[in-house]
């Protein structure tokens, strides 16, 4: 009896170290109730892979090949959150809109460095030049067959950003820009006010519709931030 308490003792010790290093790690034992690809990750001790949506559909003309979410947008609006790509991570909202139901949209951010924008035609993305630098490119892009629009509800923003860079923001002050189509060329549109930036992050809202902000079906909505 005396040795198999001991015995036993013995394993719980053992358990209880094993589960202390892996929250050193930020690793928690995985459940049986877990996709394999998790528990995968974390028997290897590596992260999940970063979510991408780098095709056609989900995406449509310039593709974005950095981190991707995507939503079900209701006519009350959603939250977005993309993962980690290249030291940037974004979360924000939607606010509420003209949909019908609900839609499908996809949001992918890039930095226009390494061939992570797609050339559309043979074309090159149009960059945003701004003052300062700009570090970041999102796009929306809506699966459905309507148009949606925002709706401006007093004390709500129709639209939010949340951007962290873990190296460092280019910057203090930030803006936001909006890429329009006319005639065939494209033209990038700021939105009114600037944004100060708090440590390595900015938060952009914006609680009245900027001219020319309406996704299409099957249309992308294309961003840009800088920051000086």
């Amino acid at each position: 009896m005396r040795s198999t308490m001991i015995r036993a003792g013995v394993a719980a010790v053992a358990t209880a170290v094993a589960l202390a290093a892996c929250a050193s790690h930020g690793i928690v034992p995985s459940s049986a109730g877990m996709p394999d690809q998790n528990a995968s990750a974390m028997s290897g001790m590596q992260p999940l892979a970063l979510y991408t949506c780098a095709k056609s559909p989900p995406q449509y003309y310039w593709i974005f090949k950095g981190a991707c979410d995507k939503l079900t947008l209701k006519p009350t609006g959603a939250s977005f959150s993309l993962g980690e790509y290249d030291s940037i991570t974004i979360k924000g909202s939607i606010g509420k809109n003209t949909t019908k139901g609900t839609a499908t949209v996809y949001l992918a951010d890039a930095t226009d460095a390494g061939g992570d924008i797609t050339t559309y035609k043979g074309t090159t993305f149009p960059k945003y030049k701004a003052k300062g630098t700009t570090f970041v490119y999102a796009v929306a892009i809506n699966q459905s067959t309507q148009t949606i629009k925002p709706l401006t509800e007093k004390g709500k923003p129709i639209l939010q950003y949340v951007i962290t860079d873990a190296k460092k923001l280019p910057g203090s002050t930030c803006g936001v820009a909006l890429l329009t189509s006319s005639r065939g060329k494209y033209v990038w549109t700021g939105f009114p006010g600037t944004f100060k930036a708090k440590g390595n992050t900015v938060t952009i809202t914006q609680y009245a519709v900027p001219a020319g902000f309406q996704i299409g079906p099957k249309s992308p909505l294309y961003f840009g931030v800088n920051c000086y």
